[in-house]
């Protein structure tokens, strides 16, 4: 449903602005942080313990755009003909066990894996995101309803980088995965 008339704009609440857009902007930090909390993990440790080389470092960064594209397309019909919340809630829980799981990696082989189920998880959550705000917002609003949902790229910039290197830091690499897997449920 797109709503766009005068008639339908008349009876969206502007609630939506507070009970919309604050968890789909949460959502979209946290999956920033899972997608590249790994490039903090790799210096912080991760690359020595597991035995990576530099070409497989940027294999397993890769690898999560590759299984990215699988729910590109899928994601956006889902959103069409189902229910983007609860989409967006079991990508939070898929999240939350692939990134605890990589903080229990024992080699190179399972981080690969774990990274391409990583960008499946991540990879309908834009289409989705985009389908809600535009059926939730009319013409008028959606330009500024999607400009605050990009925002979190900044936003999650901002906290990740310095709460990833606190972590690992005060712990270790897996500790990073595990905390900031724990962090999307």
């Amino acid at each position: 449903m797109n709503i766009s008339s005068n008639a339908l704009h008349a009876d969206i609440p502007r609630q939506r602005w507070l009970r919309i857009i604050p968890p789909i902007l949460i959502a979209c930090i946290i999956s920033y942080m899972a997608r590249v909390n790994i490039a903090f993990a790799m210096p912080g440790g991760m690359d020595e313990e597991l035995g990576i080389s530099a070409t497989m470092a940027g294999l397993a960064g890769g690898i999560f755009f590759i299984g990215y594209l699988f729910l590109q397309v899928p994601g956006g019909k889902i959103a069409v003909h189902g229910s983007g919340k609860k989409f967006i809630g079991w990508s939070l829980v898929a999240w939350a066990v692939i990134s605890v799981l990589t903080g229990l990696v024992t080699n190179q082989y399972q981080l690969l894996v774990l990274r391409f189920l990583l960008g499946v998880a991540e990879g309908g959550m834009l289409p989705v995101v985009l389908t809600m705000i535009s059926n939730w917002f009319p013409d008028a609003e959606r330009g500024r309803a999607n400009a605050i949902v990009i925002m979190f790229v900044p936003i999650a910039g901002i906290i990740t980088a310095p709460l990833s290197g606190w972590i690992i830091t005060a712990l270790d690499w897996r500790w990073l995965f595990i905390i900031e897997g724990l962090m999307s449920v």
